[in-house]
């Protein structure tokens, strides 16, 4: 399922294609030439888009599902690749809550984040940190949220810190599957 553009990037790809304000016609440079298909069917190159943010206003993604939000992902820079039916995007320094139906977040952060639009997926990799709403703490190496189930998956070096019957539980295993507050939890 791909996404449509930003505002700001469409009317930036407007403008490329239009030649801004310029009323001559547009001419195909070689570039453009070159990555139309040929009559032997050769495939348009993968658009590549390089952007950053910054502390004041880092690059922000908000997933949502009618009205409610999915999730929301702020990084400090992020590298898109898309072809006419993928695009996947990698993120820099990111930070991801995850919106539960009952309204609990979790915030994770890790040095990578890759949102996958095919698998519908948004893999967090390099040491993944967190934290619910609630209090619980999470950390592992990688983890993984499904879009289509809304449930989240963590492999290696699992750690979930929190609150149960009045005292503080720790749980460690190799992986886990979960739902966004943490509480429906299976540990391997």
């Amino acid at each position: 399922m791909s996404k449509p553009w930003p505002p700001a990037a469409a009317a930036l790809i407007l403008l490329a294609v239009t030649g801004g304000c310029n009323p001559r016609p547009h001419r195909l440079s070689s570039f453009e030439a070159s990555a139309t298909p040929s009559a032997a069917g050769n495939p348009v190159p993968p658009l590549r888009i390089i952007g950053r943010g910054t502390a004041h206003h880092p690059v922000r993604i908000v997933e949502q599902e009618g009205n409610r939000k999915l999730y929301q992902l702020l990084a400090a820079s992020y590298d898109s690749r898309s072809s006419a039916s993928v695009t996947q995007a990698t993120f820099h320094d990111a930070r991801v809550t995850f919106y539960a139906r009952n309204g609990q977040t979790l915030l994770a952060r890790a040095p990578i984040a890759t949102v996958d639009d095919r698998r519908e997926q948004v893999n967090l990799s390099g040491g993944v940190h967190g934290k619910s709403s609630s209090g619980q703490t999470l950390t592992c190496d990688r983890l993984t949220y499904d879009r289509k189930t809304g449930l989240l998956h963590g492999e290696g070096n699992v750690r979930i810190t929190g609150a149960q019957g009045g005292s503080q539980t720790t749980l460690t295993g190799n992986s886990f599957d979960s739902d966004v507050t943490l509480t429906q939890m299976r540990m391997r």
